[in-house]
């Protein structure tokens, strides 16, 4: 289960492409046939998540770097999360790519990258950014709000639909 998959496509995505991106770094090779985890999927009605599968690359940071120059052009958010096998390069993409990367968050094995536990510490980092301290004084929090759908939205929708097929799963039995 633990072993490094090379067979399949060495990146697979899914969602709207002007919507905000989570690129996955996955040390592992998860998503050899082609499919995001079964976890991640439901995020993509409102986020594009791109699932970078680094083992099934000839050149994983290059691939990854185009994958992130791609988004230059665009006014979408990147989060980059990656397995923390990954290592010290996914701290220099972030760097390199500091106007498209706003947030990184790596996660340590045991933990698959798939793992609903990621998924949700995801959402959960996502959400965090959209939500700031009032700057009038007033106790409390407010919402950023912009001329483009909000990521706080889009991600609690994305998080309620994820749960709720969950629930539905174990209530079938």
């Amino acid at each position: 289960m633990g072993e490094t998959r090379t067979k399949g496509p060495s990146a697979v995505w899914a969602g709207p492409v002007d919507a905000p991106a989570v690129v996955v770094l996955d040390p592992s090779g998860a998503a050899p046939h082609g499919d995001l985890p079964a976890t991640w999927r439901p995020l993509t009605e409102h986020l594009q998540v791109m699932w970078c599968r680094l083992p099934a690359a000839d050149q994983p940071w290059q691939e990854v770097d185009d994958v992130l120059a791609e988004y230059r052009d665009r006014d979408v958010p990147v989060h980059l999360v990656a397995g923390a096998a990954a290592g010290a390069r996914v701290g220099d993409l972030a760097n390199e790519h500091e106007g498209v990367v706003k947030s990184v968050q790596t996660f340590a094995a045991p933990l698959p990258l798939g793992h609903p536990d990621v998924v949700l510490a995801v959402v959960g980092r996502l959400l965090a950014q959209d939500v700031h301290p009032k700057e009038d004084g007033d106790a409390g929090i407010e919402i950023a709000r912009g001329t483009g759908p909000s990521l706080l939205g889009d991600a609690a929708s994305a998080l309620w639909q994820s749960v709720n097929q969950v629930f539905e799963r174990l209530k079938r039995g």
